[in-house]
């Protein structure tokens, strides 16, 4: 789904996904959850989902998974947030409690806010180039871990079938070459072609005392 990059951001507050990764997870958990129907307002963030407070709310909708490459390219790790991340409660009135969806739709690129970070311990390693995420001791409710942390597993197992084919840095670097290359080689063609060619001189006639630059000689 995501060949762009992705972004750990505690500045931005909600899971923001490619169009096409969020258009795929609501049909996921539109399809798993066990409720009958949901307004459209609710996905894009313009209207709120109620639910009386006997209702378990928590049980009708599904974790959500994210899957990272690991310190060893070959293999990533899963980390996984429950719908009391992903679901804020807005408004309290009487018995009744309301939700916003805190997932959006990204341009491009995927961006892990703070409904994701909540879940999790995340150590920003900048002098190693990488990023570190632990179960978080604050994020449990009634006793229930609110997030889980899965893997290693292998990349091969489980993006074969959902990634694009980037090339790698050694083929880039080929393939600049070879258009240098051939650029050379038209630019130098070009250039026999213009020694070849028979130059055309016109005749300039006789040159005199008159019609050249002796006359301006300092004597």
């Amino acid at each position: 789904y995501n060949t762009d990059k992705a972004f750990v951001d505690s500045g931005t507050t909600l899971l923001r996904l490619p169009i096409n990764v969020f258009n795929a997870v609501v049909d996921a958990i539109t399809l798993n959850s066990k409720i009958d129907s949901f307004s459209p307002g609710f996905w894009d963030g313009t209207k709120l989902a109620c639910w009386k407070k006997s209702e378990k709310l928590w049980k009708l909708f599904p974790k959500l998974s994210i899957y990272l490459r690991a310190t060893n390219t070959s293999q990533s790790f899963r980390i996984t947030i429950l719908p009391l991340l992903y679901l804020q409660p807005v408004t309290d009135v009487d018995d009744m409690v309301c939700f916003r969806f805190c997932v959006t739709s990204s341009a491009n690129s995927l961006v892990i806010g703070a409904t994701i970070m909540e879940g999790f311990y995340v150590v920003f390693d900048r002098a190693q180039k990488r990023l570190g995420f632990a179960l978080s001791s604050c994020a449990v409710s009634d006793g229930e871990a609110l997030s889980e942390i899965a893997g290693p597993f292998s990349v091969a197992d489980l993006a074969a079938d959902c990634t694009v084919s980037v090339p790698k840095e050694p083929v880039l670097w080929m393939i600049s070459y070879a258009l240098v290359a051939v650029c050379a080689l038209i630019l130098i063609s070009l250039l026999l072609l213009l020694l070849l060619l028979p130059c055309r001189h016109r005749d300039r006639g006789e040159i005199t005392d008159e019609s050249s630059l002796v006359r301006h000689r300092i004597k």
